[in-house]
């Protein structure tokens, strides 16, 4: 573990090392069983990744990528933040941490993503400064589609492609049910399981910040968190400054990562991870002496992918000269414009569709 490098999505806001929730669960879990025995490498790049996201850490040969294989790895090499928990606890801290991946996770992806007035005023912006061209432009449009398609089922109707925020729709009610069952199980406590913090506060405080914290046009999640669950507010703030008061710097890598791609030398699959990426939500564990294999069903399908999405592409650039959007000189002089916008949100970590609310007891 010491000299390990956690790969990450940056910060944007202000207080929080990072814009995603899986790398901020798991900046806080390393908080709480390793201090500075890492450093911290903001990528911002899914395609160092093996499996196309972040968080990613590098640990000697091992390279793991997701953050429950992460945690599980860490917790077998003796990192294991869970150690002082009963049978019990480990079965109830399994279940919270479901229903925190499910609702929690859908509640942020309403907020930023399907939410017209946060996506055009706040999230496209913040997510577009961290990437790189060309994924800034690409990805983007595939994580709002993706979302949105996700958290339909809670209500709102899709307006150009977004959703209106229907003062209905039922993904308040599942955030405040999942409020309400954290804010029970905090009780009094400093954290979830008593004085130490577990995975589970990890895991919880990496949604919560994101929903407390950001400056937003319609923070609603976070007005319903600060005038319903003010005990939520403050344990948001005693972890904030547990996990976070002393981060170890930031850094760059000390070696490539053999899974990053470049349309020199992989052209096929830089072209998968840069325009194929987007709706991703599946971690894996590797090393660099393991290969990820697909049955040849799988490596059709990916190709068919690829032939639509380059078809797509040039159906969109002809429309664009044809319409006269932009118009290409024939002094010999060359123009460069700058496009603006895009944002990328990985997905976590793949959660069971049915969810087992613990019991208090």
């Amino acid at each position: 573990m010491p000299n390990a490098e956690l790969y990450i999505y940056g910060g944007a806001f202000k207080g929080l090392p990072s814009i995603d929730p899986q790398c901020l669960a798991l900046i806080s879990y390393l908080s709480i069983v390793s201090h500075q025995e890492y450093t911290i490498v903001e990528s911002n790049d899914p395609g160092i990744s093996p499996t196309g996201e972040l968080p990613m850490l590098h640990d000697g040969k091992n390279w793991i990528a997701g953050t429950n294989r992460i945690i599980a790895y860490l917790s077998k090499t003796g990192y294991n933040a869970n150690e002082d928990l009963s049978t019990e606890d480990l079965a109830k801290s399994v279940a919270y941490s479901s229903l925190v991946d499910e609702s929690l996770q859908d509640a942020l992806l309403f907020s930023w993503f399907a939410d017209d007035d946060n996506f055009l005023g706040s999230t496209r912006k913040v997510y577009s400064d961290l990437l790189s061209i060309p994924a800034r432009y690409i990805q983007p449009m595939q994580m709002r589609k993706s979302a949105v398609q996700r958290v339909q089922k809670y209500g709102g109707k899709v307006e150009s492609g977004s959703l209106t925020h229907a003062e209905n729709t039922r993904i308040y009610d599942l955030a405040r049910d999942c409020y309400r069952v954290l804010d029970r199980k905090l009780g009094e406590n400093d954290f979830l399981f008593g004085v130490k913090p577990t995975s589970l506060d990890a895991k919880a405080f990496g949604y919560l910040a994101l929903q407390l914290y950001p400056e937003i046009p319609n923070p609603r999640f976070q007005m319903i968190l600060t005038s319903q669950f003010p005990r939520l507010v403050a344990y948001c703030d005693r972890c904030k400054d547990e996990f976070f008061a002393n981060l170890p710097d930031s850094a760059l890598p000390t070696e490539t990562s053999p899974f990053f791609t470049n349309p020199i030398s992989s052209p096929k699959e830089w072209f998968k991870n840069t325009f194929l990426s987007g709706s991703k939500s599946v971690s894996s564990t590797t090393t660099t002496a393991e290969k990820l294999k697909k049955t040849q069903e799988e490596r059709d399908f990916d190709l068919k992918r690829i032939y639509a999405v380059t078809f797509g592409l040039v159906a969109m650039v002809a429309y664009v000269i044809i319409n006269g959007i932009v118009v290409i000189g024939t002094d010999g002089g060359e123009e460069e414009e700058e496009e603006q916008g895009g944002y990328f949100m990985a997905g976590g970590d793949d959660v069971d569709d049915e969810i087992h609310v613990p019991s208090d007891d």
